[in-house]
């Protein structure tokens, strides 16, 4: 098999985990199929030769594992976690990128911005607020995912990731709302 067919693979099961994360009530549900989607795009960008993304999702792997013991013991991750992840996403970046390939383009830093701003939003315990602020670092992973020409499903897992996060935030805080409103007018 190819490595472009074998990262089209993990990427297809990356997108399956993401898609299903967003529609989880227990946050604790959602780091554990959040951090599984993270080792099958990990994998999709090792066969594809991006080894900036695959050691910076490599990070952020070890950082959903620490904010889910965190959150699995009902305790808020510490804050100089969140800086610790980020120095080591850009020492990551530093290493991989400047030092050995000597190469670094600007759609590195917007990946490179998405997975600094991941390292804080994790530590959000309320999923509501957490899918809201992951609009962001989602967003720039999809500018990002076209930037390089990554595999179809690998774009398409971060443009359903985007798509299941605006979903779940419209079913969680804007339907309740209208719902309500709509019986309201109706009695």
């Amino acid at each position: 098999m190819e490595n472009a067919t074998l990262s089209f693979i993990a990427g297809l099961f990356a997108m399956a985990l993401i898609v299903i994360s967003y529609f989880t009530d227990k946050k604790t549900l959602y780091l554990i199929l959040q951090a599984s989607s993270i080792v099958f795009l990990i994998l999709s960008y090792l066969f594809i030769s991006e080894f900036f993304a695959m050691v910076g999702l490599s990070v952020g792997l070890g950082r959903a594992l620490t904010f889910f013991v965190y959150e699995n013991k009902n305790k808020p991750a510490p804050l100089w976690l969140s800086f610790l992840f980020s120095a080591l996403t850009l020492l990551a970046y530093v290493i991989v990128n400047v030092v050995i390939l000597k190469n670094y383009e600007i759609w590195d830093v917007l990946y490179l911005t998405a997975l600094i701003f991941y390292a804080f939003t994790f530590r959000i315990r309320n999923l509501s607020v957490l899918r809201l602020v992951t609009i962001i670092p989602t967003g720039l992973s999809v500018v990002y995912g076209f930037g390089i020409s990554a595999t179809a499903f690998v774009i398409i897992s971060y443009i359903f990731e985007f798509l299941a996060n605006l979903f779940a935030i419209i079913k969680q805080n804007i339907l309740p709302k209208y719902k309500s409103k709509y019986k309201i007018q109706n009695n």
